[in-house]
């Protein structure tokens, strides 16, 4: 054995034993590139092989077994762990494989920082992966169908947005942690972004503050799409609830109106739809030669009629409240059942009151009926 100067591919010398009766071809074996020989690039080109093919068997067994394990379970939560997590997995230990025959190589020490952070960047994103892909799949398999179930868009537009909101934080945090981890000045990096958020949310304020007038209508749910309500000045019906706005069909106009949900988080609502019922108040006066046995009459009439219609409750309250030099006034008080047509009612009520007045000679004065507010008479 003899002590041979070999020239490396950087220019360098180094010292290397050699046998000089070996064969001319061994010594290219013994020769050096980036400060390591043909046989050590060799050994570290089949480990980041292995890596690969471990990492295909891996991917093909957890199919084969721990899929087929899942299935067998009444739960669903098992399957999506097992089928969201073998990517991410069998990629992780592809990494850990060329990290592995990398550690094998000679390196300098800023190639092998390098190779560090950039193992540890990659297993930071894979991390990442991992988490967006569970939090997904969770996400359609247990809020998205509760979401359908219900009749309004809000909902399902609340989970699209916290389904993505959660996917960018999740990757925003991850390459930032790589990018620190690779030794970039993240806080700069940070500030910039932080001085861009504040141009951007000073510019979409209003937006945002819809957004936050949806979620408070979403969470306290004072009425749904189809309700009748009264808010911001309108009367109608709740066509569409959506992130920024909500749409109104006017009652008489039948006009879309929109309406910003910062308003409607804002304004006082008066859901139509949850009264018991619809409550009609009506004055009649009649004439002051009416006589106290008419006078009972005609309440009793108001009384029955309204007590006999279908579309009415129960309840039904009928009185004499004003005596005055040019009327005797009596008043009917009933409610018409929510389901049913306030307009029909009322008309098919008040024909029969006046063939009922007719028939029992109860007169009316010759001026229009006044039909005034619970709060502007005193009932009892």
């Amino acid at each position: 054995m003899k002590e041979l100067l070999i020239k490396t591919i950087y220019g360098n010398t180094m010292n290397v034993l050699a046998d000089p009766n070996l064969p001319e071809r061994q010594g290219l074996i013994a020769k050096a590139f980036y400060g390591n020989t043909v046989l050590d690039w060799a050994r570290t080109a089949l480990i980041i092989i292995a890596a690969v093919v471990a990492g295909k068997v891996l991917y093909w067994l957890i199919g084969k077994t721990v899929k087929r394990l899942a299935a067998k379970t009444k739960t669903r939560f098992d399957d999506i762990v097992v089928d969201m997590a073998e990517e991410p997995f069998v990629f992780g230990v592809v990494i850990m494989g060329f990290w592995y025959g990398l550690r094998k190589l000679t390196l300098s020490q800023t190639a092998q920082i390098a190779v560090d952070k950039s193992i540890q960047a990659l297993l930071i994103l894979d991390g990442a992966w991992l988490i967006t892909r569970m939090f997904d799949a969770l996400v359609e398999e247990y809020l998205v169908p509760l979401a359908r179930k219900t009749e309004s868009d809000l909902d399902d537009h609340i989970v699209s947005i916290i389904r993505k909101g959660m996917k960018i934080s999740v990757w925003i945090i991850a390459i930032i942690m790589a990018m620190d981890n690779a030794g970039a000045d993240v806080f700069s990096i940070m500030a910039g972004l932080g001085i861009g958020g504040l141009a951007f949310a000073l510019a979409a304020k209003d937006a945002v503050a819809n957004f936050f007038g949806s979620i408070a209508i979403f969470l306290d749910k004072p009425f749904k799409v189809g309700d009748r309500i009264q808010t911001c000045g309108y009367d109608g019906v709740v066509t569409e609830v959506g992130l920024r706005s909500t749409r109104i069909r006017t009652r008489y106009q039948g006009r879309i109106v929109t309406v910003p949900n910062l308003m409607i988080a804002a304004a006082d609502i008066v859901n139509v739809e949850t009264e018991n019922g619809r409550q009609v108040f009506a004055v009649y006066r009649l004439t002051p030669k009416m006589s106290s046995e008419q006078v009972t009459a005609a309440m009793d009439i108001l009384k029955k009629i309204a007590k006999d219609d279908a579309d009415t409750q129960e309840k039904v309250v009928s009185g004499f409240f004003a005596i005055t030099e040019y009327s005797r006034d009596i008043m009917l008080l009933y409610w018409v059942k929510s389901d049913a047509s306030n307009l029909k009612t009322r008309t098919r009520i008040n024909l029969e009151i006046i063939r009922q007045f007719e028939a029992n000679k109860i007169e009316l004065v010759k001026a229009n009926p006044i039909h005034a507010k619970m709060d502007q008479v005193e009932l009892l």
